[in-house]
């Protein structure tokens, strides 16, 4: 039997699946990781903006930017366009603007459909 018999018959289909499998496995911890990496972001920038609410300091509001900008780098265009229509529908006079509560509905909904999560 010659060797190159002996690495087809045995060897190279072994080289193959490790290749395979490595791949996937790499494929399957980047996926996860940018899972986790939208994740903290959503929910930062969720916590952010309630405790702007709550507070009202300039802290706190700087926070909100915070998570806004890691958002832009991780999350889907659709979450970064509804946080960008969070921020036009900030309080006005010291009142909730009438369109909040639909633009943090529909932020919401843009960050459960990038996460793949349902309700």
């Amino acid at each position: 039997m010659s060797t190159i018999q002996f690495l087809s018959a045995f060897g190279l289909g072994a080289i193959v699946a490790a290749f395979v499998q490595a791949w996937l496995s790499n494929r399957a911890y980047i996926s996860k990781r940018n899972f986790d990496e939208r994740k903290e972001c959503y929910v930062g920038f969720l916590d952010a903006l309630h405790q702007s609410e709550v507070e009202r300091t300039e802290k706190s509001a700087l926070n909100v930017g915070h998570w806004q900008n890691r958002i832009e780098l991780v999350g889907s265009r659709f979450v970064i366009g509804a946080c960008a229509r969070i921020k036009e529908t900030n309080p006005i006079s010291g009142g909730v603007h009438p369109e909040r509560p639909q633009a943090l509905h529909d932020l919401k909904e843009a960050m459960r459909k990038d996460l793949g999560v349902t309700k």
